[in-house]
């Protein structure tokens, strides 16, 4: 098994546009945090984001980056440039990439190598997931509460008895709503945290009701 690295730990970490990252997709998740910054970052509203560069999948809200072609490279990589068209505000996976998150909590992590040479310089993991920008350091803690959201709302889902199904598709599209939509820029991560609480308190009411 591959040595822990913690935020300290130094490897031979760097880029060379391989795109490698990039390739075989579908994965790369979505908080709503990311959504905000992201359409800011492109100069669109949310709502066109949501429908022109992602996907939902069926477990709780989670949405993902779309891919294109047989290489079901990711939407927003700029093949002919070779690079990410939102680098500076990419989402919590591709800042991660190429170390697997054996504990975000915890900052713990596993080197995939798939980025290490030889020729590199060491550098921290912790320049290496914050660079510049911080983004790592900055989104962690709404990382952290998306997960957890998501489990709790998958939980009370299963626990839904049938009579209850027709009106879960209906909170379940204004919840998605409420989650993704009308922000304002300013205190995204609070608003994002607030729309999940409210979102988890009408899921508890419908399974409370009778």
């Amino acid at each position: 098994m591959s040595d822990i690295l913690t935020l300290k730990s130094k490897e031979k970490l760097g880029c060379d546009l391989c795109d490698k990252c990039c390739k075989y997709r579908g994965d790369i998740r979505l908080t709503p945090v990311n959504v905000c910054e992201i359409s800011n970052y492109l100069k669109i509203t949310n709502e066109e984001f949501i429908y022109k560069y992602t996907d939902k999948l069926d477990n709780g809200f989670e949405i993902v980056l779309k891919t294109m072609g047989e290489f079901k490279q990711c939407i927003l990589y700029d093949k002919t440039k070779k690079k990410c068209i939102i680098h500076k505000v990419k989402p919590m996976q591709c800042v991660v990439f190429p170390l697997i998150p054996e504990s975000i909590k915890r900052d713990f992590f596993i080197n995939s190598n798939q980025c290490k040479k030889e020729t590199y310089k060491e550098i921290t993991i912790n320049k290496w997931l914050n660079g510049n920008n911080n983004i790592y350091k900055n989104h962690k803690r709404i990382c952290l509460e998306w997960i957890k959201f998501n489990e709790d709302i998958q939980e009370i889902e299963k626990e839904l008895v049938e009579h209850k199904k027709q009106k879960l598709c209906k909170l379940k599209e204004e919840s998605f709503n409420i989650l993704f939509l009308d922000y304002s820029y300013k205190n995204i991560e609070k608003q994002a945290i607030e729309k999940m609480n409210k979102v988890f308190e009408g899921y508890i009411k419908l399974k409370n009701d009778i």
